[in-house]
């Protein structure tokens, strides 16, 4: 479920951009920037990648207005917070900057995600909503030393309300970022090496949306 949602929204992402910069190429990858032995993964060099930073529970919305199947546990809601990052070697930083700023038009242009404008989105009705998290000076240095790479230009989304249910249906996940292979011949989702201690470091409890 988590996997459709980051790769359906990453793929409408790097169709954006392509439409923006008139390019073929794909410069949207979902992946970690540093693999198991904290070595830069190379197949992010000039691209967007994005990653996971942090899991929570939607407590405001809990229930609240959903239906489900008697017998069957009730349905909950999440937040993700996912970063997306520029990175671009040979000091190449203001097409860095000018990526970073592509995904900030991309969701000021698209900021609620449904299987109906989304392909790859589980066929539930779920609407998600994309909102900018802004994390604190302090908060960047901690961040980006846990997960073990220098900081890169990058911003950070919450992906809101992202339901879970019994009863969810999902499409195949899109062909850029789950199904084709990079040039060593592994798919383009990549990682899984984000810390888990990353929301921590981000002050981010069960209560804060309290």
């Amino acid at each position: 479920m988590i996997h459709n949602v980051i790769t359906s929204i990453a793929s409408k992402l790097n169709e954006f951009v392509q439409n923006k910069l008139s390019i073929r190429d794909d410069t949207v990858i979902v992946s970690s920037l540093v693999d198991i032995k904290g070595n830069l993964n190379q197949d992010i060099e000039n691209k967007i990648s994005i990653f996971l930073l942090h899991i929570e529970e939607e407590k405001i919305s809990k229930n609240a207005g959903t239906k489900f199947s008697s017998g069957t546990n009730p349905p909950i809601k999440i937040n993700l917070h996912v970063m997306f990052s520029a990175y671009f070697p040979n000091f190449n930083y203001v097409e860095a900057l000018r990526y970073v700023s592509l995904v900030i038009e991309f969701f000021q242009n698209n900021n609620m995600f449904e299987d109906s404008n989304t392909p790859g989105l589980p066929l539930n009705g779920n609407k998600i909503y994309a909102e900018l998290f802004t994390i604190s000076i302090e908060e960047v240095n901690k961040l980006w030393g846990n997960i073990g790479a220098n900081y890169v230009p990058s911003v950070c989304y919450k992906l809101k309300h992202v339901l879970f249910n019994g009863e969810m249906i999902s499409e195949d996940v899109p062909r850029i970022l789950g199904v084709a292979s990079n040039k060593r011949g592994r798919p383009l989702i990549d990682g899984e090496m984000i810390s888990r201690n990353a929301g921590k470091l981000l002050g981010l409890t069960d209560d804060e949306e309290k």
